[in-house]
């Protein structure tokens, strides 16, 4: 192999991106050629770690590092949670504050704009007053007719009631 490919991958391994052949690639380039000098350095530690027995691992590690994944990722979710309801308070308290600025604002609008005097629509005292009868009578005729209706719900409501209170008094006299 290429002292340019060992070199390559040697960088790639101090970053932690080679896969599992690549790195057994670099043990047997270690072990088993001729070395450069300036890589002499590497094959020393790549021969410590040959000698070196792969470390057992420990039973359960995987449960566990599940259950402590899943901690932290709770926790985070907590934590923007938090995060969202202080922001959203924040943007209810911002909304209350400017819609209650809008409304001093258009009541100081509306209590300071002039209004010009209501002006007269008859020309006499004597049509006016003929325009306040015609106006109230149309009124009266309204309100009449309202109050017929009424007084027929009144009357149904009556004779439902009626009879609820009869079949409730067969109902306790069955019971007795």
């Amino acid at each position: 192999m290429k002292v340019n490919e060992i070199e390559r991958l040697l960088a790639r391994y101090y970053d932690g991106e080679t896969s599992e052949t690549e790195e057994k690639e670099l043990k047997r380039f270690f072990t088993e050629e001729d070395i450069p000098a300036h890589l002499l350095a590497e094959k020393e530690i790549f021969m410590q770690l040959a000698a070196q027995p792969a470390p057992e691992i420990p039973e359960g590690l995987e449960s566990r590092l599940s259950r402590k994944i899943d901690q932290w990722d709770t926790g985070e979710r907590r934590t923007l949670k938090i995060k969202k309801h202080t922001r959203t308070l924040r943007l209810q308290w911002i909304g209350s504050i400017a819609a209650s600025l809008l409304i001093l604002l258009s009541v100081g609008l509306y209590l300071y704009k002039p209004y010009p005097a209501p002006q007269d629509t008859c020309a006499t005292p004597e049509e006016a007053y003929v325009q306040a009868q015609k106006a109230l009578i149309m009124l009266s005729s309204s309100l009449n007719k309202g109050i017929e209706k009424v007084e027929s719900v009144q009357e149904a409501t009556g004779k439902i009631q009626e009879n609820v209170n009869e079949q409730l008094n067969r109902l306790n006299n069955i019971k007795q």
